[in-house]
């Protein structure tokens, strides 16, 4: 994750200098376009820990070995406000579905079978959030097919968590339960870069692999977590002016 968090401290001046390095002027067009759209992302979601002590670092080591990452999604309304020709602007409102899993788990019978497992289980760990972001789109290449890149921050508003156990045995048991007291807020650093294909005067399609990462954790335990993801907004945007 060093690696990563590295490339992208690059990649945002970069984003936001990019006029000065394309060596292009932002020019104002005659006028602004109103676009509103729906989105849909399916997202490879996970976590990264930070341990506040030395047995935190031990039970976290010890979920690293179980829990792997999960599919969620991002979904929702976008507005999309373009007041230059190579500039916009984004919000809208989402919902997503975030977390992780545990792969199944060997659970032993301590007086039937002490060295044999007799159950099984594993567990996926959901949260679901109102996403509000708001992102700088910069379009390196314009026309009826454009490329563009984008930063900004999301601010992940939490509405419910729920832990999902299935359990493995000869009767086959399956129940949900909520989990920790989480933040009510989280912020999440978005990245990404896509194309932008005009099918008409007014409407746009547009693809834009996106990066999502949390710079304040879930809830205030002995392990910080933070949630991270990558996925693919799929989107079709109407302009309502032009």
């Amino acid at each position: 994750m060093n690696k990563a968090k590295t490339f992208f401290t690059f990649l945002i001046p970069f984003i936001l200098c990019s006029p000065v390095i394309f060596g292009q002027a932002v020019e104002p067009v005659s006028s602004s376009k109103i676009s509103i759209g729906v989105t849909f992302s399916p997202d490879y979601c996970y976590r990264r820990f930070h341990p506040k002590n030395a047995f935190a670092e031990v039970v976290a080591e010890i979920r690293d070995e179980t829990e792997i990452p999960k599919f969620g999604y991002t979904a929702g309304l976008s507005l999309l406000y373009k007041p230059w020709n190579r500039v916009s602007f984004e919000t809208g409102l989402y919902f997503s579905d975030k977390g992780y899993k545990t792969e199944f788990i060997g659970v032993y019978d301590l007086e039937a079978s002490p060295s044999i497992f007799v159950n099984r289980v594993k567990a996926s760990y959901q949260y679901y959030y109102l996403d509000i972001p708001i992102k700088l789109n910069y379009f390196i290449l314009t026309g009826k097919v454009k490329l563009f890149a984008s930063a900004g921050f999301s601010a992940n508003i939490f509405l419910d968590d729920r832990t999902k156990s299935t359990f493995i045995d000869p009767a086959g048991t399956e129940y949900a339960s909520s989990g920790l007291d989480l933040s009510p807020l989280n912020i999440t650093v978005l990245l990404g870069a896509g194309i932008d294909y005009s099918i008409n005067n007014r409407l746009n399609f547009r693809l834009e692999p996106i990066f999502r990462y949390a710079i304040t954790p879930i809830a205030d335990a002995p392990i910080k977590e933070y949630h991270y993801s990558v996925g693919a907004n799929f989107g079709l945007y109407y302009s309502i002016n032009n």
